[in-house]
C-alpha cells in the first residue's frame, strides 16, 4: 500500500507540474496579447480556494492533477463580435502563438531539465556497447552476432554505450534492424528482428544479448578497504585471481563473493610489471568488491555544452517517440507498447525512490512527449485547433461552425476510443503483474 501511495504522489506532483507549466504557456501569452482570462486554475474540479486580481481568478482546485486556463469568448458559442479582449477577436497569427505557447513550454521543460541535470554532472560506468554473452536461438544469434562484437550503429542511429543499445532494440520489438558492428576489425552488417517480451512496464523488444563485462582495469580504490591496505592501486588491470585468468570485472566481483571470508589472490598488471597481492576479506558483507571501485567517467558540462546536448538528447528521444508511433501506423507495434496512467504511476514511483536526478529525467523525457503529442494535428488538442488556423489562414476564409463542431467531435471520438483501449490495457497488465505478484 504504501507503493501505491507513493507512486501516487509521483504521479500527481510530477504529471500535475507539467499539466499545469502548459496551461501557463498558454496564460502567459494570452495575458500577453491582452486576452481576458477569466480562470486560471491550478488543479481540476471544484474550487477550493484563491482569489481574483483584475477579470482572473487564480484558484487552487481539488484534483491537483495539472491546470486549465478559460479564455472570454474562446469558443464561437461565447464569442461576442466586437469584443477586442475576447481569444476569437484576436487575429489568427495571435491566437495561433497562445495555442502554440503550451506546448512549447513543455518543450522548453525538457530541454532546461537535461541541461540543469547536464550542469549538476554525475559519475558513469564506462560501458562500452560490445556483445558479452548472446544467448542462444535468440535474434541475436540467428543475426551471427557474436561475443566480442562492438556495435556501432543500429537503424542508423550511432550507439555510444550499451545503454543506446539497449534503448533502440527495446523500442523496436518485432522490427528489423540493420545492425552494423566490428568484428576483429572488420567492419560488418546483419538485420536483427528484437522479439516481444513483456517486462514489468510494459512490452519490450528483447535481443538475447549482454553487455560484455567490465574492463578488469581498477578505477579507484576505497581509502581503508582491504584493497587499498594490500596494495591495490587505480589502473592496475586485474588478470588473474587465485590463479584463475579473468577478462571481465564481474568475473572478480563473482569470485571475491563466492570466497567469502576467505582472502584472495589478485593478479594484475602494473606498468608493464605482472604483481600479486592477497587481499583479505570485507569485514562488512555490503563490500564485496573488497574496496575496489570499476572505472567511471565524470559527465558535467558548463551552460551552453549542456544545452546543446539538452537539444542532441531530446531530439534522440523524439525520433525514437516518433518511431514508436509509425510502427503502430504500419502495424508493426502495438497499443499495449503506449502506457497508461498506472504504468506512469509505477514509473514515477520508482525513479522517485531511485533519487531526484532519475524523476526530474523522467519528467523531462514526459514533458518533451506531451508537447509534442499536443501539436500532432488532431482535433480536441492543441495541434488540432492549430490545424484549423491553418486552413484557414490557407483558404483565408473561417470555416463553418458546424464543420468545426464536426471536427471538433470526430478528434473527441478517436481520442476517447485510444484512451478507452490504452486504459483497459493498463488495467488488465497491472492487474496481471499484482496478481502473479
Amino acid at each position: 500500500m504504501n507503493d501505491i501511495a507513493h507512486n501516487a504522489f509521483a504521479f500527481v506532483i510530477g504529471l500535475g507540474f507539467l499539466i499545469f507549466v502548459h496551461e501557463a504557456g498558454h496564460f502567459l501569452v494570452a495575458k500577453l496579447f491582452r486576452v481576458r482570462v477569466l480562470v486560471f486554475s491550478f488543479g481540476f474540479g471544484k474550487r477550493l480556494f484563491g482569489f481574483r486580481h483584475g477579470d482572473t481568478d487564480y484558484r487552487v482546485s481539488i484534483f491537483p492533477l495539472g491546470g486549465y486556463v478559460r479564455m472570454a469568448g474562446d469558443s464561437p458559442e461565447e464569442n461576442v463580435a466586437g469584443n477586442p479582449d475576447e481569444f476569437l477577436s484576436k487575429p489568427k497569427w495571435q491566437r495561433f502563438l497562445i495555442l502554440f505557447a503550451g506546448p512549447l513550454m513543455n518543450i522548453f521543460i525538457a530541454i532546461g531539465f537535461i541541461a540543469s541535470l547536464a550542469m549538476v554532472g554525475r559519475e558513469e560506468l564506462i560501458m562500452n556497447p560490445v556483445i558479452g554473452d548472446v544467448l542462444p536461438n535468440k535474434p541475436a544469434a540467428r543475426a551471427g552476432l557474436l561475443r566480442g562484437d562492438r556495435l556501432v550503429s543500429i537503424d542508423g542511429e550511432h550507439v555510444k554505450d550499451f545503454d543506446d543499445v539497449r534503448l533502440l532494440i527495446s523500442m523496436n520489438a518485432g522490427t528489423p534492424l540493420k545492425v552494423v558492428y566490428v568484428r576483429n576489425g572488420v567492419t560488418r552488417t546483419t538485420t536483427i528482428t528484437p522479439e516481444r517480451e513483456n517486462s514489468e512496464y510494459g512490452p519490450v523488444g528483447r535481443a538475447g544479448i549482454t553487455p560484455y563485462g567490465l574492463d578488469p582495469v581498477i578505477g579507484r580504490v576505497e581509502p581503508g578497504s582491504p584493497a587499498a591496505r594490500a596494495g591495490l592501486r587505480a589502473g592496475d588491470r586485474i588478470v588473474a585471481v587465485n590463479g584463475t585468468p579473468i577478462d571481465e570485472l564481474t568475473d572478480y566481483a563473482e569470485m571475491a563473493s563466492t570466497a567469502g571470508a576467505k582472502p584472495v589472490v589478485v593478479d594484475v598488471l602494473r606498468a608493464g610489471q605482472r604483481l600479486s597481492f592477497k587481499v583479505p576479506a570485507s569485514p562488512s558483507a555490503d563490500q564485496p568488491s573488497r574496496g575496489i571501485i570499476p572505472q567511471t567517467k565524470m559527465f558535467k558540462l558548463s551552460l551552453f555544452p549542456a544545452l546543446r546536448y539538452s537539444v542532441q538528447e531530446n531530439w534522440k528521444m523524439l525520433k525514437l517517440a516518433m518511431t514508436a508511433v509509425s510502427r503502430m501506423v504500419r502495424a508493426e507495434g502495438s497499443v499495449k507498447e503506449l502506457s497508461g496512467p498506472l504504468s506512469i504511476a509505477k514509473i514515477s514511483g520508482d525513479m522517485l525512490r531511485r533519487g531526484p536526478i532519475e524523476f526530474l529525467a523522467l519528467l523531462a523525457m514526459i514533458s518533451l512527449q506531451l508537447g509534442v503529442m499536443n501539436l500532432l494535428p488532431i482535433p480536441v488538442l492543441d495541434g488540432g485547433h492549430i490545424m484549423i488556423l491553418l486552413i484557414e489562414g490557407i483558404a483565408r476564409r473561417d470555416l463553418s461552425l458546424r464543420v468545426k463542431e464536426r471536427i471538433q467531435q470526430l478528434g473527441f471520438a478517436v481520442l476517447a476510443t485510444l484512451m478507452i483501449v490504452v486504459l483497459y490495457n493498463d488495467v488488465i497488465t497491472n492487474f496481471m503483474r499484482m496478481r502473479n505478484g
